[in-house]
């Protein structure tokens, strides 16, 4: 408080009564003390707990402190450690396997008949791999999966060193889908026993920006080494990763079996199927998902090359897969500091909006930072949304069930591309790539605003 008196300055000291003169200044207004000390009166009189765990604000340190948290177990450190490995690989793997395809002499149906075998083993492994997650060890699962994925990259890098049958190829790579499908169920179960609730997010987080960090920076830089020298190692080199990612593992505890008392039975499958239609946000967060991830982000893959190509030169596409990567990294951090999947169906409308932008700037973007950006955007999106998402279903779903919610999202978001990568493509082609694009930002608005107006309406 400040008194003037005959001209002169006063204030009311603190804690004492005393009016103080104040000399060297005209004007003192101390009041951030009196706002602390009076939330404190506050709650030592109402002892209103509600009101002051929702509405002070949080400080950045506080928001951070999920990093701090996930990143102090060995445990979660290892299993990071051991699949950013893995990751590294993967990056180096998908420069190199078309490359290593040309070489030796099969043409691009051989490699989309590769992708499509490993696009239906992860469909067949998430099945399974949801059942193992929740009734054996996610960690020795998880660790053999790792050593299946080795083996059939080593066992593809034969097939071309000796010019082997493509069919092979096919084989191998239907292997390494399965081990996908059946790993990412029980990736997320073993997640969830190794982190606490409040840490989830920051750990999944974690994986996501390591994820695309790798593949920013790997495709470009070691890649490109191993295509220069010879592409068929880079596969090899994926193997590899996968055994060291194994034995990463190995070193977290066993947190042992996971028995129940259900029956193995096909009706326990279709378990996730119920767990996430009868919670109304994990549902809303499920069409979300076939928005974000499903519909949208195959059609960049497919369609905004070309649409990008028509306008600029053919290296624009490698920049903006660059930017998306970039973007990517950004936005799982965002969702961490932000604690975005507290508020799922907010984030999915806000990752809506910056979809419905991305697409209509790689639609219609006359400028170079318009597609730049529009890819950024792709990224932030895509990586803000699989981070939240991830954990929101992590700790929406019951225990014993966790691996088959999980299970059900990788059946039908990995069943579904083929046929949206094939029906982008088609379309692209028939009606223009760039009008595609502006069609996914209308359809995308129009989900996303029903996702909302279904939320507002149902006070979810």
């Amino acid at each position: 408080m400040i008194m003037v008196l005959n001209g002169l300055h006063y204030i009311l000291s603190y804690p004492d009564a005393d009016i103080v003169r104040e000399w060297n200044i005209d004007e003192v207004l101390h009041i951030s003390a009196d706002v602390c000390y009076a939330l404190y009166r506050y709650w030592s009189i109402t002892y209103d707990d509600a009101y002051m765990k929702e509405k002070p604000m949080t400080s950045f340190a506080e928001r951070s402190s999920p990093y701090s948290e996930a990143l102090r177990s060995p445990s979660f450190r290892n299993l990071l450690i051991g699949q950013g490995l893995s990751m590294i690989g993967d990056a180096v793997c998908l420069a190199a396997l078309p490359v290593a395809l040309i070489h030796a002499k099969l043409n691009g149906e051989v490699f989309g008949v590769v992708m499509a075998a490993v696009g239906l083993g992860t469909v067949i492994g998430a099945v399974t791999g949801g059942l193992l997650a929740d009734r054996k060890s996610p960690k020795y699962t998880l660790i053999a999966t790792d050593i299946a994925r080795g083996l059939a990259q080593v066992a593809a890098t034969m097939l071309l060193v000796l010019n082997a049958p493509w069919w092979g190829l096919v084989l191998a790579y239907l292997i390494f889908g399965i081990g996908i499908g059946i790993s990412r169920p029980c990736a997320q179960v073993l997640l969830v026993n190794l982190l606490p609730k409040q840490a989830l997010v920051a750990g999944n987080g974690a994986m996501n920006f390591v994820d695309n960090f790798v593949a920013v920076v790997f495709p470009a830089t070691v890649g490109v080494m191993i295509i220069l020298w010879e592409p068929a190692w880079g596969i090899l080199i994926d193997g590899i990763t996968f055994f060291a990612a194994a034995l990463f593992t190995a070193l977290i505890p066993d947190i042992g079996t996971r028995d129940f008392d259900d029956k193995f039975s096909m009706h326990e499958v279709l378990n996730g199927i119920t767990v996430i239609t009868s919670n109304s946000v994990l549902l809303l967060g499920f069409i979300a998902t076939l928005i974000l991830n499903v519909l949208c982000f195959p059609i960049f893959l497919v369609v905004a090359p070309y649409a990008i190509s028509d306008r600029f030169s053919d290296t624009m596409w490698g920049f903006c897969l660059a930017a998306s990567g970039a973007g990517a990294c950004i936005g799982s951090v965002i969702t961490v500091l932000t604690a975005g999947h507290q508020h799922l169906i907010r984030l999915a409308v806000i990752c809506g909006g910056f979809l419905c932008s991305a697409m209509l700037l790689l639609s219609m973007g006359s400028f170079v930072w318009m597609v730049i950006l529009g890819a950024m955007f792709v990224g932030i999106v895509e990586a803000s949304w699989l981070t939240g998402w991830a954990t929101a279903i992590q700790i929406l779903s019951p225990e014993k069930n966790l691996g088959k919610v999980v299970a059900v999202d990788t059946f039908v978001t990995s069943g579904a591309h083929p046929f949206i990568y094939l029906g982008a493509g088609v379309i692209g082609a028939t009606m223009g790539y760039s009008d595609t694009l502006t069609l996914t930002a209308i359809v995308s608005a129009i989900g996303i605003i029903t996702i909302a107006f279904t939320a507002i309406t149902r006070k979810i």
